[in-house]
C-alpha cells in the first residue's frame, strides 16, 4: 500500500511545507492572513514549477524501475484528439459552470507563459508519471486490471477538488490509461495530457470573452470533427 501512496502523499507534503514557509514569511513580514490568501493565488503557478523541477527527477527513476517496453507513438493524432477534446470539454463547462455550478472556474487568468509552463507542461509530465506510470503499474501488480484502471482514475480526479474537473478528469483518466497501454509509453499519456491543458490555456482568454456565437461554432466544429474520427476509426477496424 506504501508504493500506491507514497509519490501522493510525498508530493502533498512538500507542497504544504512550500506554502507555510511562504506564509510564514509573508505574514511576518507585517501582512496579514487575507492578503496572503490575495498573493497566494496569483503565485501559486510558481509553486507547480518549482514541485515539478524537485519531483520530475525522483519519478522518472522510480517509473523506469517498470521497465516497460514502448512503441511508436502517433504523436499527431494524439495532439489533434487532444485539442478537440478540450475544445468541447471547456465550451460545455464554462456555460455549465455559469448556470448551475458557479465554481469560478473560468473567472480569472494568470499570466498565460507561466501557466503554459506550469499547467501545460509540468503538471501533465507530474501527474502522468505518478498516476499512470507508477501508481497504475503498482495497481496493476496487486489487483485485477479493471480494479487497477478505476482505481488509478478515481484517485487522480478527486485530487482536483472541483466538480467540474473531477468530472473531467474522471473521464478523460480512462483516455491516459488507454494511450498508455496502447502504446506502452508513459510519453503518449504526457502527449495527450499536454496538449488538453495548452489548449485550454490558450483557448481560455478567448473563452471568458462570452462571446457565444463564436464558441458554439468551436463547439459545434469540435463535434463533428470528434464524430468523423470516431467513425473513420471505427471504419478502418472493420
Amino acid at each position: 500500500m506504501w508504493k500506491i501512496i507514497k509519490w501522493p502523499l510525498i508530493y502533498f507534503v512538500v507542497q504544504f511545507l512550500l506554502i507555510f514557509i511562504l506564509a510564514y514569511y509573508y505574514i511576518n513580514g507585517g501582512n496579514n492572513i487575507e492578503g496572503f490568501n490575495s498573493f497566494f493565488s496569483d503565485k501559486q503557478i510558481y509553486i507547480v514549477i518549482i514541485l515539478g523541477i524537485i519531483f520530475i527527477p525522483l519519478l522518472i527513476s522510480n517509473y523506469r524501475h517498470f521497465k516497460v517496453k514502448g512503441k511508436k507513438i502517433n504523436i499527431v493524432s494524439l495532439i489533434f484528439l487532444g485539442i478537440i477534446i478540450s475544445l468541447l470539454y471547456n465550451v460545455f463547462a464554462y456555460y455549465l459552470d455559469g448556470l448551475f455550478f458557479k465554481t469560478g472556474l473560468y473567472s480569472s487568468q494568470s499570466n498565460i507563459i507561466t501557466t503554459l509552463i506550469a499547467t501545460g507542461i509540468i503538471g501533465p509530465i507530474v501527474e502522468e508519471l505518478m498516476f499512470r506510470g507508477i501508481i497504475y503499474n503498482e495497481l496493476k501488480l496487486k489487483v485485477a486490471p479493471m480494479k487497477a484502471i478505476l482505481l488509478t482514475t478515481f484517485f487522480f480526479a478527486i485530487i482536483h477538488l472541483n466538480v467540474l474537473q473531477i468530472i473531467y478528469t474522471f473521464a478523460v483518466g480512462f483516455l491516459f490509461i488507454f494511450f498508455y497501454e496502447k502504446y506502452k509509453d508513459i510519453k503518449a499519456a504526457i502527449i495527450f495530457h499536454m496538449s488538453l491543458n495548452i489548449t485550454t490555456t490558450l483557448f481560455l482568454p478567448l473563452l471568458i470573452k462570452n462571446i457565444f456565437i463564436l464558441n458554439y461554432i468551436v463547439f459545434l466544429i469540435s463535434l463533428i470533427t470528434l464524430f468523423i474520427l470516431f467513425k473513420y476509426t471505427k471504419t478502418l477496424k472493420a
